[in-house]
């Protein structure tokens, strides 16, 4: 005989394509680490779910946490016209592969731009909005793709060295004077030669036995990507900089967690192994073995690659320190955005839509929302039903999703039925 239990939550539904949740005016939704405003849409899909948020735009620029809104009024007035610009950039380009896959304009990570819902925002940040208000940057008649990063080091980056391509005036190389500010000024990671051989494996690469050297290969400035040359005795591979960078980002904390990230100076860890594309590197190969009779494979070390870099980021566009440190110096915004990227702001009215919809998260098994207050949830094949405060899971089931409230009953709506008992 099959035991019982008791599930945590007693309700639940049957499985449909999608939700929408739309909260009751003073209610925010809670998912992962923001709080949302606006109608959120989850819907189920091959790989998972997807929550999308559809919002205004001001409330979406308001929900933007790229910069500490301590930083000087004049850094976060740049951050403001940079982060409008990129949107109208994104809007105008048109939606990427997965926006198409799941119905969403921009996503709401480090990959587009940081957004956690405008419940958060700091009046600074409301000001330098609001003390930019429809402000864009513009290139040729168009918006322009105002990239930017934490921290460049000494200098920015050229987008074609970063990314191959043409490149255009406004993302080309300049002098970043963050120095004296950025805690990203220098970074370090050393990896033994077996190590360095492991991680790169796993991002499918095969170096053979001997590593002889590995060296930083460039075309110089403004000329292309640059590549990372590991030569052994199978010859030489010729790894590109962003790949180099990723595989150590991706597979050096999995295979080495008390490796990589490395160490700060100052205490605590980098927040990824290989910071930056602007990097050095240098191999030491391993040393004569200590004694004469012994074998070459008894040597005294495996070999040491060291890579040496500054900045945190791609390191295009603007620097986000660096404007820190500009304001910090009496620099006016206008100034900022003109040394990054020779433009000026001009009126963006009529460039930007009313709506959009941040991809929030996706492909996930499962989605948890937390309302603070009542909401309104709509179903294809369901009258919308007023549900209230709690927390509300949402789990792929088949081709749908169901839903899992918070405990009782009582929920006026065959959307949902009672299951009071599950077998264990």
């Amino acid at each position: 005989m099959a035991q019982l239990a008791t599930p945590a939550s007693p309700v639940v539904s049957q499985p449909v394509p999608e939700v929408s949740l739309t909260p009751s005016p003073g209610t925010t939704l809670a998912l992962g680490r923001g709080a949302y405003e606006g109608t959120l849409d989850i819907s189920a899909h091959y790989a998972g779910l997807a929550a999308v948020e559809q919002t205004t735009i001001d409330r979406y620029l308001l929900g933007i946490t790229e910069v500490p809104s301590s930083w000087p009024d004049e850094s976060l007035a740049a951050q403001a016209v940079a982060a409008r610009t990129y949107l109208a950039w994104t809007l105008f380009r048109g939606r990427s592969i997965n926006g198409n896959r799941y119905d969403y304009d921009i996503c709401a990570s480090q990959y587009c731009q940081v957004y956690r819902g405008p419940g958060g925002a700091a009046e600074p940040w409301a000001s330098a909005l609001a003390k930019t208000s429809e402000e864009v940057l513009f290139y040729e008649d168009r918006p322009a793709q105002a990239l930017y990063s934490s921290s460049a080091g000494r200098r920015t980056r050229s987008v074609q060295d970063i990314w191959g391509g043409s490149g255009v005036p406004y993302l080309e190389a300049v002098d970043s004077p963050e120095s004296d500010y950025t805690p990203y000024r220098r970074w370090e990671l050393e990896v033994t030669a077996d190590q360095f051989r492991r991680v790169f494996a796993r991002g499918g690469y095969s170096f053979g036995d001997r590593i002889s050297n590995v060296s930083l290969r460039s075309p110089g400035e403004g000329n292309g990507r640059e590549y990372v040359a590991v030569q052994t005795e199978l010859g030489v591979t010729s790894i590109p900089a962003t790949r180099f960078r990723a595989v150590f980002n991706v597979y050096g904390p999995d295979l080495y967690p008390g490796l990589m990230p490395a160490a700060r100076p100052t205490g605590g860890r980098w927040p990824q192994t290989v910071l930056s594309y602007s990097f050095a590197v240098s191999y030491a190969p391993p040393q004569p073995s200590p004694h004469p009779m012994l074998p070459p494979s008894d040597s005294g070390s495996s070999g040491n690659l060291t890579v040496v870099g500054e900045g945190w980021g791609h390191g295009v566009g603007m620097s986000q320190w660096g404007a820190m440190a500009m304001a910090s110096s009496g620099a006016s915004y206008e100034e900022i955005l003109d040394l990054y990227y020779g433009l000026e702001p001009q009126s963006g009215a009529g460039s930007l839509p009313e709506t959009v919809r941040v991809g929030l998260l996706v492909e996930q098994p499962a989605i948890t929302v937390s309302a603070d207050g009542p909401f309104v949830l709509s179903a294809p094949g369901f009258d919308s039903v007023e549900l209230p405060a709690g927390e509300w899971v949402f789990r792929r089931s088949g081709e749908g999703l169901r839903i899992v409230g918070p405990g009782g009953s009582g929920y006026d709506s065959p959307l949902f039925r009672p299951l009071r008992w599950q077998p264990l």
